[in-house]
Order: C-alpha cells, then sequence, then structure tokens
C-alpha cells in the first residue's frame, strides 16, 4: 500500500543507492535508488516521499523536494471608493390579476378571463394568447432564461489497478518441504517479525506449562534463506500481471514494481534484467503520454471558464511536482479572480477556495474584495484553509498561526439512496470545520499476523 512519508537523506553509497529514514524519528528506514533523488540532494535534506509497503519493509517509489511555504503575510487596504451609498428601492407594477374568490377561476368557460378550451388561453386584444411575440412572456416581459450547462470535457478513460495473481509463488510453495513451507507462509504473511511474534507468545505458554522453549535463531536463519525465493517468485507474478495490462494500468502500481526491481535480492537474478529495462521504458513512455494529456486537458478546462475543474487539475499531475506552464498558471489566476468578486455568492466562494487552496497558484490569487454577504460557512472554510491561502485569509481577518498544519481536502460528495447529497465515508457535515489532520500521516507499525503455533513446534 502507497502511502507519503518525510524521509531524511542518511547517506549515499557508490553502488547507485541511498539510505533514509522517516525524518524525526528512527523507523520507518530502507534503501532507494539514488536517481530518485532530485539534483544537488545532500546527506540530511528532508524530502517528500512515496512508500510502498510489504512484506520486504518499505520501497521508495518516487522523491520530491518539499515546497515551503510564504509566511510573510502583507495586508492589503481596502479604501473604497469614496461615494456615498445610494440605495435603491424596487417596486413592482405588474400584477398578477387574480379573482375575488376560488369560485371565479373556476367558473363558466370565457368568463373573467378562464381558458375558453381545456388547456388553451383566451385571445388577446392583439390577437395573441397570452404568450406574446418572438419568445416574449405575458405583458410583453421575457421568458425566464436557464443557465447552460457547462462545456463537456474530454474524458480520459480510468487506468486499470492491478491484479497480481500468485502462480510462481504458488509453484516456490509447493516445491518446499513441509516444514519449509509453514515457515514460507509465516515470511509471506508477516516476514521474520511475525515469526518472532509467534515464538514469543509459543515460549510464554510452554513456560508456563514447564517445558523447554523453543530458540528462534535457526528458524529465523532458515526464513532468510527462503525469501530471497519469495520476493523474486512475488515480482515475477506482478511482472506477469502487468505486462497484460501495460498500457492501461495505473501509473502508481507500475512505479511501485519498477521500484521494486532496484532491490538487492532481484539484482542478483540476471534473468530478470530484461524485464527490468522493458519496464523501465514502459514507464517512461507512459509519464510522457499522461504528462500530455495532463496538459491538454488543463488548456481545454481552462479555455471553456472551467475554473474548478481546472484548479482540481492542476493540483494532480501524474508526476508529483510537476508544475502547468507559465501561460496556464497566468490565465489560471486570472480566472479565479474573476470569480472571486463582491458580486459573487458564499457559496461560490467556498467551492472555488476549496479547489485553490489545493492548486499551485494558492498563493498568486488575491482578491480585489470581500464578498458583499459573509456566511458562518464562508468563514469557516476560510478559517480551514487559512494555511495554504494565507493572503486571502487577511482579508477576512483570520490569522494563520505558524505552527498550524496543512488542511486535507474534503472527501467527495455522493447521493444516497434518498438523494440527499453527504460526503463520501460516512462523514458529518461539521467534521469538516475541525482541524486538519497532519499533511503526512506518521509512521505505523505493522503488526505482523502470528504464526500457528503447531507450525512452530514443528521446527522444533
Amino acid at each position: 500500500m502507497a502511502r507519503r512519508l518525510d524521509i531524511e537523506v542518511t547517506s549515499t553509497r557508490d553502488d547507485g543507492s541511498f539510505t533514509w529514514r522517516q525524518a524525526g524519528a528512527k523507523a520507518p528506514k530502507g534503501v532507494g535508488a539514488s536517481e530518485l533523488l532530485p539534483a544537488n540532494c545532500k546527506v540530511g535534506d528532508v524530502l517528500r516521499a512515496e512508500v510502498e509497503m510489504d512484506l520486504d519493509g518499505a520501497t521508495v517509489t518516487s522523491v520530491s523536494v518539499i515546497k515551503q511555504r510564504e509566511r510573510n503575510v502583507t495586508l492589503l487596504e481596502i479604501t473604497g471608493s469614496g461615494v456615498a451609498f445610494q440605495p435603491v428601492t424596487e417596486v413592482s407594477t405588474n400584477k398578477a390579476r387574480r379573482g375575488d374568490k376560488r369560485g371565479d377561476k373556476r367558473g363558466a368557460k370565457g368568463a373573467r378571463g378562464g381558458r375558453g378550451e381545456r388547456g388553451a388561453r383566451p385571445e388577446q386584444p392583439d390577437g395573441t394568447n397570452g404568450e406574446g411575440r418572438n419568445g416574449e412572456g405575458r405583458n410583453g416581459g421575457s421568458r425566464r432564461q436557464f443557465t447552460p450547462p457547462p462545456p463537456a470535457l474530454t474524458k480520459r478513460p480510468r487506468p486499470t489497478r492491478l491484479r497480481a495473481k500468485s502462480e510462481h509463488r504458488q509453484a516456490v510453495l509447493d516445491a518446499l518441504k513441509p516444514e519449509e513451507r509453514v515457515l514460507a507462509e509465516v515470511a509471506i504473511k508477516g516476514g521474520v517479525g511475525a515469526l518472532r511474534v509467534a515464538v514469543k507468545e509459543q515460549n510464554a505458554r510452554l513456560t508456563k506449562e514447564g517445558k523447554p522453549t523453543i530458540n528462534a535463531g535457526p528458524l529465523i536463519d532458515q526464513m532468510l534463506e527462503l525469501l530471497p525465493r519469495l520476493r523474486v517468485a512475488e515480482w515475477r507474478d506482478t511482472v506477469d500481471a502487468v505486462e497484460k495490462i501495460i498500457d492501461t494500468v495505473d501509473l502508481r502500481d507500475l512505479r511501485s514494481i519498477v521500484a521494486r526491481s532496484n532491490d538487492a535480492t532481484l539484482m542478483k537474478d540476471a534473468s530478470l534484467n530484461g524485464k527490468r529495462e522493458e519496464l523501465r521504458l514502459a514507464l517512461k513512455r507512459r509519464e510522457d503520454e499522461a504528462l500530455s494529456h495532463w496538459h491538454e486537458d488543463l488548456r481545454a478546462a481552462v479555455d471553456v471558464g472551467r475554473i474548478v475543474a481546472a484548479l482540481n487539475m492542476s493540483g494532480k499531475p501524474p508526476k508529483a511536482g510537476t508544475p502547468p506552464s507559465a501561460e496556464i498558471k497566468l490565465r489560471l489566476v486570472a480566472l479565479t479572480v474573476e470569480q472571486l468578486t463582491p458580486d459573487a455568492t458564499s457559496d461560490r466562494w467556498i467551492v472555488v477556495l476549496e479547489a485553490l487552496a489545493f492548486a499551485p497558484i494558492h498563493n498568486d490569487v488575491v482578491p480585489t474584495a470581500l464578498p458583499q454577504r459573509v456566511t458562518p460557512e464562508l468563514t469557516k472554510t476560510v478559517t480551514r484553509l487559512a494555511p495554504l491561502i494565507p493572503k486571502i485569509a487577511a482579508l477576512f481577518g483570520v490569522t494563520v498561526d505558524a505552527k498550524a498544519r496543512a488542511p486535507r481536502p474534503l472527501p467527495p460528495m455522493r447521493r444516497d439512496k434518498d438523494g440527499k447529497r453527504g460526503p463520501k465515508g460516512g462523514a458529518r457535515n461539521g467534521d469538516s470545520t475541525k482541524p486538519a489532520a497532519p499533511a503526512t500521516a506518521p509512521a505505523v507499525a505493522a503488526t505482523p499476523e502470528a504464526a500457528a503455533p503447531d507450525a512452530t513446534t514443528t521446527q522444533n
């Protein structure tokens, strides 16, 4: 399962690899390929990395530089135009004719403006039926104009998630002895850690019963001899699965397989070199295609004025850290400022700010003035997103704490069976106003599953 961590580079090696650990902690830690590091990277630098967790530990799939937030906040002074406010009073003179009594509306046909025929309006003096000419409404007024739907954007096919089988791994298990297969199955579930936990629990039971305990050393040595074969078999299963959907597989799965191919155990097997190179070339081709489609879709969204879709798209590039072009960034800033006007509703401000906060231009957009009506929901939204949009928060008088954590995007909305809209995942409406969770989740040590007591006793 892929997750994001802030890692610290602890050393670099001559064999083209580097060692790392989680920033501010001793674990998790591991080894990665030096080609993933950005240029001019040195020991001690803290980077943002995507880490794949499996039975062998943590594998770094991609690394990017952590963007530093701009903390210098400049307040804008609102001077106004200086013109005295002139209130406007509107009086409607187009009142619909109503009958004096309910019975007048259902009177005789043709009486008091009733319809002469069912479904037809009485004829007017000008020879019309009251609907007016050229699409005009009654009394010469225009018909209600509905807002046309936004232009549709090109829909790309959704990527296919990898579903690997276990043919090669099962073949390795079938070729093992019964006592070796027990250790191999424990290694698949949790590795050496699972074996230590199982032996510790079984020794506790044996001590209570007055029986001799088990020495875990020989079992661990035997498991370490089986792990390389299991790793190679597991990688071959994933390669066979990804080759069938190489043109549609999710880039996250493809990156994970290529990153795992740099494992020292897999590098020793010369028969895997050809597959490793093919997957690297396929990953490079797929990344170039995805990046080209991303630029095309982003430009199309900007051209048709789909500003919220463009903001959401700009914050989710196919390769982490890829910025939009300079031209698109300028157009995004201009279109976003046009949406955040005093005449816009608070609901519109909320929608745009939710998309802007996680876009690469979140520090470049500064509205000219506040909306005419600031609702409590808008204030809560600005307060929650303040660490990401400090300049806009200053306009609302919201102070940004220097130690505040960056918020996370709200879960997508979906409709239930009754047609009501609610956040995906069952979160309540008030949950969006709670303090945001940290941008990087703390590391949680995976507790391996304990092996069966009878299986461990077999090794004694």
